[in-house]
């Protein structure tokens, strides 16, 4: 049984934060598939109560990258610890302006790699996911329109969560939606010049599938005020909108479109732990402190 200790995990979180918090970490560099092109940046995504930032993106071999918290230069961003070099999927971090205080990353092999950049210990874990088909190329989507809770502002779209097993699928659910219409933001900065390039559109011949390269401004319609898990697919380019009640999970938030995964509190993973004992439970973007007895 599974008994949440809310109080520890909230004490293991209690250290002072030396850094920003925010929901997004901007990727960027020559090694990802956009370059510096900020407009194009897509974003590693952290839970409302979580220093964790998590997804999964292509990155060229022996290129520079860095975190940005905001997808403009000149503000706060993060990048190697001096001297610091990517040891067994691991390497610790500094904050700095314009690449001072801080070094580039780089990875040894071309391949999709998963990324945890944690910016209260300021460490980061940069290794190969397992899925290698095809190149990754965007961490988040986001959700924009008046059926979402911020309307039309794009830069606080509602976000879809990257499975970091099928880094290809993008989730969220619990989402209160109104009656109205929304479409779906790749990189926000670049969404907000509202050029269709950055947006995926409803298909104009199935109401099922996203699609890009099409006439006209086609939404999705949310007929009923409702609860709603919504899931896109960009490999299939298909899209899930589901009332929660119709799922066969009575509550499931963001971190509920992934598996569950266990690690001990030094950070090794652990398979089935069925001896007991304090674990970090981490679903998504989501960690929690649970005892298993």
């Amino acid at each position: 049984m599974l008994h949440i200790k809310q109080s520890l995990l909230a004490l293991l979180l209690s250290v002072t934060a030396l850094c920003c918090k925010a929901d997004c970490l901007w990727i960027i560099g020559d090694a990802t598939p956009y370059g510096w092109a900020t407009d194009n940046a897509t974003a590693l995504l952290s839970a409302a109560d979580s220093h964790d930032y998590t997804g999964t993106i292509y990155l060229k071999a022996n290129q520079d990258f860095k975190f940005m918290t905001v997808p403009d230069f000149g503000n706060e961003e993060y990048g190697a610890a001096p001297g610091a070099s990517l040891t067994d999927g691991e390497i610790a971090l500094a904050k700095g302006t314009d690449d001072n205080g801080y070094g580039k990353l780089q990875v040894p092999e071309d391949g999709n790699y998963y990324i945890s950049v944690n910016t209260e210990t300021m460490k980061a874990r940069i290794e190969k996911s397992a899925y290698q088909e095809s190149e990754i190329t965007m961490c988040s989507l986001f959700m924009v329109g008046s059926a979402t809770v911020n309307g039309w502002d794009v830069m606080k779209g509602t976000p879809l969560y990257q499975n970091a097993e099928k880094p290809y699928e993008f989730c969220s659910g619990n989402l209160a939606l109104e009656a109205g219409t929304f479409k779906i933001a790749i990189d926000l900065k670049g969404a907000c010049s509202w050029n269709s390039e950055y947006w995926y559109f409803r298909d104009a011949a199935d109401d099922n599938k996203i699609a890009r390269a099409q006439d006209g401004d086609l939404q999705w319609n949310i007929a009923k005020k409702d609860t709603y898990v919504v899931t896109v697919d960009v490999k299939n380019n298909s899209i899930s909108i589901l009332p929660q009640t119709e799922t066969s999970i009575s509550t499931v938030g963001e971190s509920d479109c992934y598996e569950a995964e266990y690690y001990t509190l030094g950070g090794i993973k652990v398979g089935d732990p069925q001896n007991g004992g304090i674990f970090i439970l981490k679903k998504g973007p989501k960690s929690q402190i649970v005892i298993i007895k």
